[in-house]
């Protein structure tokens, strides 16, 4: 599991202390603002500082997708709780059973179906005697 926004952010305030401390030493040896990127101390934190960043970011991301997801959870337990009432009340208003006919079943000739291999009606065969 990933680390918590709480963790990241005091993660970021540290990077950011840590390279605000680096500028200041840099400026103190007389070095100026875009000559920064050539000290290999300051790319590496400011590195850091930008790996940190994009680390919050992608936990903002997954939080609101996990906002996203419990409202849908929720939103879909609603919705099978009103099904069910509605089927529980459904069953209850429809307890007296309509009287219906039982099916027809298919009439039968007597005739055999066609067998796959023969084509033809069977032929009804006796027992020898």
């Amino acid at each position: 599991m990933g680390t918590s926004r709480k963790i990241t952010e005091t993660q970021l305030e540290k990077a950011k202390s840590a390279l605000t401390v680096r500028v200041e030493a840099l400026k103190a040896k007389g070095v100026e603002g875009k000559k920064f990127k050539r000290d290999p101390k300051w790319r590496e934190l400011d590195s850091k500082v930008r790996q940190i960043n994009a680390r919050l970011a992608k936990v903002g991301e997954i939080e609101v997708q996990n906002e996203e997801l419990l409202r849908h959870k929720e939103e879909r337990q609603a919705q099978l709780a009103a099904k069910k009432a509605e089927k529980k009340a459904g069953v209850k208003k429809d307890k007296v059973k309509d009287d219906k006919k039982p099916k027809a079943k298919a009439k039968t000739d007597g005739k055999a179906k066609p067998d796959a291999k023969g084509g033809g009606a069977k032929k009804d065969k006796t027992p020898k005697k």
